[in-house]
């Protein structure tokens, strides 16, 4: 089904899939309790069919509704994205903009240019910007990589860092296997206190402190060329 240019359209999707492409504006995605998808504003066009409601538009903001869980496809060359509520698997791109994902079961985010920021994650969270802040508040496994721009990570199992210049800070709530490696920038890992993980760490140019007696719960390597590494119970 296609709908034309009409400023919003509601219709009901086949797949549980919306899915969003804009070349400038900012983006906006809200899954909450309904059946149907309602497109509040920005689209040229709207069709639904077996891949899900497919919505593009050219220029200016684009607003979308839709169930709660829903998987999500939205990229826009020029602005932000903010998906808002419950949604399923998320896979989020921008050439120049801020991410910002409130409560999924994954994601997949990337921008070249632009702070990602994801609340919560049931499941694995990818984040990945050339220039800027990550921050992830909860999530099961995360995989964060930025060139340049600190990195935090609220409460995860298992994590994968690659930074450039920036700050690492990661909060480890049940270790499993945290690998940090950082060019510039100092690294900060919190662990539950008692955990006895086998640790490696390596620091080119700064001081090292650990406060776990290495054993095996989980495994912590961290290899930084410049910048200080802290490993500390909570």
């Amino acid at each position: 089904m296609m709908v034309g240019m009409d400023p919003s359209a509601r219709v009901v999707p086949a797949e549980r899939t919306v899915r969003v492409t804009t070349r400038s504006g900012p983006v906006t995605i809200i899954g909450e309790d309904r059946s149907d998808v309602l497109v509040e504003q920005g689209a040229d066009s709207v069709t639904s069919g077996s891949r899900g409601v497919e919505v593009t538009g050219r220029s200016g903001a684009v607003v979308v509704r839709c169930p709660s869980g829903t998987d999500v496809f939205a990229g826009t060359a020029s602005g932000s994205v903010t998906l808002r509520g419950v949604l399923g698997s998320v896979h989020v791109t921008s050439h120049s903009g801020t991410i910002q994902i409130e409560r999924v079961d994954d994601a997949d985010a990337r921008t070249k240019s632009g702070n990602i920021s994801v609340d919560e994650c049931a499941g694995a969270c990818r984040c990945c910007s050339k220039s800027g802040h990550l921050h992830v508040g909860r999530a099961r496994v995360v995989d964060l990589m930025t060139a340049s721009g600190k990195v935090e990570a609220d409460e995860v199992h298992a994590a994968t860092v690659r930074a450039g210049s920036g700050s690492v800070t990661l909060g480890v709530t049940d270790v499993d296997t945290v690998d940090v490696e950082a060019h510039s920038g100092s690294v900060a890992i919190a662990v539950p206190d008692g955990s006895h993980p086998a640790t490696e760490l390596h620091a080119g140019s700064g001081s090292v402190r650990c406060d776990c007696i290495p054993g095996t719960d989980g495994a912590l390597r961290v290899a930084t060329r410049s910048g200080s590494i802290s490993v500390v119970e909570r």
